[in-house]
């Protein structure tokens, strides 16, 4: 869901489900020591994830971004979209982290924005040159994907909750609960790598 206008068009997936997209990963964590299946099917778990999020809290859009390593350029994202973004399958752009996507979001915390909250925001950017082509921002749940030991692997973002209904507590315990669950598994990973 982050887009700035200097990004670029990144590879499309090859899932076979049209709601899950995402820009594929090379390994993620220690990337030479893992296998090119354990890369596939960890990618088809983080797209996953995605779907679980909007399954869990009703969102139309989901958005995984994960840092590989300290190297910016190397963050990777997937996306889950509903039907109702259907027009925006196709739109990818590298993960830049910048406007409200590069809020730090301390280790368990949730931010829950409204949509007015949103465009109100300070860190909020409005796309730069690609608000025209970028899916809309319509509300947003936000929390870090971290390890047990607070290490931050990335960001789980979701916008547009089904019904024009904001956000609520109960899909923020959700959302934390996945997060914990994604960065347990790529901490699995990570030590099994090293």
């Amino acid at each position: 869901m982050s887009a700035e206008p200097d990004e670029t068009t990144a590879r499309e997936s090859g899932s076979s489900d049209a709601g899950e997209v995402g820009i594929e990963i090379e390994p993620i964590l220690a990337a030479s020591t893992l296998e090119a299946r354990l890369a596939a099917q960890l990618d088809a778990l983080l797209r996953r994830a995605c779907h679980i999020a909007r399954a869990l809290t009703g969102a139309e859009q989901a958005a995984l971004k994960l840092w590989v390593g300290e190297d910016p350029s190397q963050a990777r994202k997937y996306f889950n979209l509903s039907d109702k973004y259907a027009a925006y399958r196709d739109f990818r752009v590298d993960p830049k982290g910048l406007g409200l996507h590069g809020m730090a979001i301390p280790p368990g915390e949730v931010v829950r924005l409204t949509e007015a909250e949103v465009m109100a925001h300070p860190l909020y950017r409005n796309f730069g040159l690609l608000a025209g082509t970028h899916p809309p921002m319509r509300g947003w749940l936000a929390t870090s994907v971290c390890g047990d030991d607070g290490r931050v692997y990335g960001l789980l973002q979701l916008s547009d909750k089904s019904g024009g209904r904001d956000f609520d507590e109960a899909d923020e315990a959700h959302i934390h609960e996945l997060a914990a669950l994604i960065g347990g598994m790529l901490d699995a990973l990570r030590l099994a790598a090293g």
